[in-house]
């Protein structure tokens, strides 16, 4: 009898799943919010790059309001990311004259799988000179 068990707790056969077991869910929760993490940093990017792109329409359109500045970013991140952003801008008059400012805000959801999940606002701004 006891040496099936001296037998038994010598013997190493199926450690390393039992390790595996322990370590996987742990692993794949945090490579899930990487990833989560990761696009959310893809959409800011295609954020600011769809305001930068109306932002160059602004300087050649100078009359544009903020509805139209609201709608030809949407339409762009339609192509690229969740159109899903609120779009404000401001015209200030600076000594050089004109500068629209283009804020972008949007919300992502980053967490881990089945334990907890948590909303971030992502904000970005866009500033260019406006000639009148």
């Amino acid at each position: 009898m006891f040496t099936r068990i001296r037998r038994l707790i010598r013997d190493e056969r199926g450690v390393t799943a039992l390790e595996f077991a322990f370590v996987a869910p742990i692993f794949i929760s945090i490579m899930f919010s990487v990833f989560q993490f990761g696009w959310a940093q893809h959409k800011l990017s295609a954020v600011r790059f769809a305001m930068e792109m109306v932002a160059r329409q602004v300087q050649l359109n100078p009359a544009m309001t903020q509805a139209q500045v609201s709608t030809a970013v949407k339409a762009k991140l339609a192509d690229m990311a969740d159109d899903n952003v609120t779009i404000t801008m401001v015209t200030n008059t600076v000594a050089t004259g004109k500068t629209a400012v283009i804020t972008g805000t949007y919300t992502s959801e980053i967490g881990l799988p089945y334990v907890l999940a948590f909303p971030i606002n992502w904000t970005t701004t866009v500033s260019t000179n406006v000639s009148t």
